[in-house]
């Protein structure tokens, strides 16, 4: 009898000691590292938006439009596409000029 006790006990100690150990790494990795940095943003910005400044240049580098708010974007090789805050969606084609996304 004695001897179930102490397996018992040592597998909650082991379970225990194995649900920190993984805690602290997902600890680690999001404020340890550059990549779980990134992955918060990531998250933060898929959860609750991310206030950004999309700014428009034209092939000869001038400034077409520039929005500011706090929404997501999403990209791919020809196009930037974002609902702003009033629920306008815009489409940005930037095959002849460019397109700068800063996150405040």
């Amino acid at each position: 009898m004695a001897d179930i006790t102490k397996i018992k006990s040592r597998a909650k100690t082991g379970i225990v000691l194995a649900i920190l150990i993984v805690v602290g790494i997902i600890i680690w990795y999001f404020f340890g590292t550059q990549a779980g940095s990134r992955s918060r943003k990531t998250l933060q910005s898929s959860v609750t938006g991310m206030e950004r400044t999309v700014t428009v240049y034209d092939i000869n580098g001038e400034i077409i439009k520039e929005y500011k708010g706090k929404f997501d974007v999403q990209y791919d090789e020809s196009r930037i596409l974002f609902d702003d805050e009033e629920g306008k969606r815009h489409v940005i084609y930037y095959t002849t000029g460019t397109v700068i996304i800063d996150e405040n």
